[in-house]
């Protein structure tokens, strides 16, 4: 390495000493990228630096001594500060100081001088970091700066990343952590704005050049004229006078694939319809050009059709022959393997693409049911007991009830999720952020029984997908329609021809996004008959999965499970019974708790004897509670003897210690910093006592201190 590249065992300064308190530090060394052979830093754990480490799991950090002494002993090169759910945030300003005189770039000296929050400069000495409090969204952006010969400026808020630490303080900067949230999101909302405006001057840079380009050739366009005044009568209509707002996408469409099949070139269609623009083209002024070359690379194929007066047909030797027909594709036995697994998104339950419901009786929790599913195939956690094949993102279409999605999210989260995080992370298994789903939602669903709102609702899910595999490389794996009701514009539930139109949209959504479509829907009136309206929706659909429960004359619900009523090619008929459990997520601010409700299935191997107790003692409702206690009694655990030598020993921990890890673990809401702190306070009090209650825990004054132990089964 160059001496650029040497780091010294850190001694940082009092700035950073609420960094320095806690245990969010590792350590890395320079090893060489596998791709690149560039030399990279790789992070290791500050107590055990031969052992990898990972920015997203909390079980391999270590506190700042720890770091610290690995470097001053020589087994790493720098020590780290791990984001991931930290109230510290950071600016990587990239190559904008020299490393020989230390001249800093102007850009730069603004965004220092806006911070007023601390700043060091990075191993290479060609880059500087600002470092600041933060407790907003999850931010993790590279961006190119304007004016700035390429410099870049990479943004991390609650990231799953680390930051190298060098103490290397640059003395005419804060010697503070400011507060840098709103300049956060003003940094990347501006620096968005100047890369599409980059990318707007250079695309009109580039019409303006096409455009020319076409003006110079259109000495060629004589034969054109003459063509023009042969057009089909219906073709020239859409043409001069446009189409209903609600077709007028889908129309242009057909208009340009229609003169492309006559012989026409793309620069010839813009400027015929550029000659009305009143008329098809009339939505599409100023960008005409890039709609009609759109337009015409994905059309190949003959566009005219049987309701405009004209039949498909090829012009050959000036003469009109009709094209011949195309046979479909044949497929012989044999030739294809009769022992192939069909594609599965949840292992005998729901496929890979398709088309699909979940009904149900109102209250029975379907669209708990549909969250928890979702959370499943996020995450690669079972559901229902089966097992998920393919993990991705989702999208959610909630034309009904989307103010409801974020709270029982939420509650997937807290309730799930958040446990299974830390369980895999002990286990050494591959992550999962609680925090930073890839789950995407939309308030609205083109009426699916109205023409142009699949393309529409397409255009979105593909918009979506992208942005899903730009934030988290992922793909859409699922798309839920909660509900069908309200998403398909029915005219006539009970009509089969509106249905059919519905079901057929979903199954051309799962075609155009890989995704399985999945729609919530309600039962009728007698539940024997299966999904309301018609009975083309059951009938269509390849699977159909119902919520089910008994409701008593005063609305109390019992006996829910989910019945497969339809998985097409696969085992159905069967019921697995679930109870829906209530959550508390915190308080408002008129301190009343926050709930909302999970599911937890009731497998057979959730029913089955089980060798040991602690899950059914457990409710999920102090499911942080005792993640708080078990990560203190190995953190901060020691055995005591809290009824003297000749009573029982047990690992205690001390209740502040607990008190400050469950605080840290506990979501609430609130205006105010201090409202959150006694949010947390009352929420830790409350769990406390249910625990205690319960005859889960104990606690007892040892030395002078209040400690706390879990009670061994059998002895509440």
């Amino acid at each position: 390495m160059t001496a650029a590249f040497q780091v010294e065992a850190p001694s940082l300064p009092a700035a950073l000493a609420p960094m320095m308190a806690e245990r969010r530090w590792l350590v890395w060394k320079w090893e060489p990228d596998p791709k690149s052979g560039k030399p990279t830093k790789v992070p290791y754990r500050a107590g055990a630096p031969d052992r990898r480490a990972a920015s997203d799991s909390p079980a391999t950090w270590g506190d700042f001594a720890g770091a610290a002494r690995a470097v001053a002993e020589g087994n790493a090169d720098g020590i780290g500060y791990a984001l991931m759910g930290s109230e510290i945030a950071a600016f990587d300003l990239d190559d904008c100081r020299d490393p020989a005189t230390g001249r800093i770039d102007r850009w730069a000296l603004d965004l220092i001088e806006r911070a007023g929050s601390y700043v060091e400069v990075t191993v290479s000495g060609s880059g500087l970091r600002i470092l600041g409090r933060a407790g907003g969204d999850h931010i993790h952006r590279n961006q190119a700066v304007p004016n700035s010969d390429g410099a870049r400026l990479e943004t991390y808020r609650r990231a799953k990343r680390f930051i190298v630490v060098t103490g290397n303080v640059l003395e005419e900067a804060s010697g503070e952590l400011a507060d840098i949230d709103t300049l956060i999101d003003e940094m990347v909302s501006s620096l968005d704005a100047s890369a599409k405006a980059e990318k707007e001057r250079q695309r009109a840079e580039r019409d303006r050049e096409q455009r020319q380009q076409r003006t110079q050739n259109s000495a060629g366009y004589d034969h054109w004229f003459e063509r023009s005044e042969g057009l089909p009568r219906e073709l020239e209509k859409l043409i001069r006078y446009g189409a209903p707002e609600t077709e007028r996408s889908d129309q242009f469409h057909h208009v340009v694939g229609w003169l492309k099949d006559r012989g026409w070139s793309a620069g010839e269609i813009e400027v015929k319809l550029a000659a009305h623009p009143d008329g098809i083209a009339e939505k599409y002024q100023g960008r005409l050009w890039r709609e009609v070359e759109r337009s015409f690379g994905k059309t190949d194929g003959p566009r005219e059709r049987a309701q405009f007066g004209e039949r498909r047909e090829a012009r050959h030797g000036g003469a009109r022959q009709a094209e011949p027909p195309q046979p479909i594709e044949l497929h012989w036995h044999g030739e294809a393997d009769p022992n192939a697994d069909r594609a599965w998104l949840i292992r005998h339950l729901v496929f890979e693409t398709g088309k699909g419901l979940v009904a149900g009786q109102w209250g029975a929790g379907k669209t708990f049911g549909v969250l928890d599913m979702s959370g499943s195939v996020m995450t690669g956690e079972p559901f229902a007991g089966r097992k998920v094949m393919r993990t991705g993102g989702v999208l959610f279409i909630a034309p009904e009830g989307a103010f409801e999605i974020p709270v029982r999210l939420r509650g997937v989260v807290e309730g799930k999720l958040r446990g299974a995080s830390m369980a895999r992370a002990a286990a050494g298994g591959s992550p999962i952020d609680p925090d930073n789903l890839p789950f995407v939602w939309i308030e609205e669903c083109p009426p699916l029984t109205k023409a142009g709102s699949l393309d529409r609702l397409i255009a979105t899910a593909k918009t979506a997908a992208a942005e899903m595999d730009r934030r988290f490389g992922v793909p859409i794996v699922l798309v839920v329609i909660d509900t069908v009701a309200a998403g398909a514009g029915f005219e006539d539930e009970n009509s089969a021809s509106e249905t059919q139109k519905v079901m057929d949209a979903m199954g051309a959504l799962s075609r155009e996004t890989g995704a399985f479509v999945l729609g919530v829907d309600h039962f009728g009136k007698v539940s024997e008959t299966g999904t309301r309206g018609s009975s083309a929706k059951e009938a269509a659909a390849d699977v159909v999965l119902a919520m089910l429960a008994t409701r008593s004359e005063a609305g109390e619900i019992s006996n829910t499970r989910m019945a497969v009523r339809k998985v097409r090619g696969a085992r159905s008929g069967y019921e697995i019974p679930y109870n829906l459990e209530v959550v508390t997520l915190g308080v408002d601010q008129d301190d009343e708790p926050v709930t909302t409700c999970i599911v937890t299935w009731q497998t057979q191997a959730e029913q089955a004897p089980q060798p040991t107790k602690a899950k059914e003692r457990w409710p999920q409702s102090l499911r942080v509670f005792r993640t708080a206690l078990s990560t203190v009694l190995i953190d901060d655990g020691k055995d005591a003897w809290p009824f003297g030598s000749e009573g029982p020993k047990v690992l205690a921990a001390r209740v502040s210690a607990l008190r400050d890890e469950f605080c840290r673990a506990y979501p609430v809401s609130g205006e105010t910093a201090e409202k959150q702190a006694d949010a947390k306070r009352k929420g830790f009090a409350r769990a406390l006592k249910a625990a205690m209650d319960r005859g889960l825990i104990a606690t007892r004054e040892i030395g002078g201190v209040d400690h706390v132990w879990q009670v061994p089964d059998g002895q509440e």
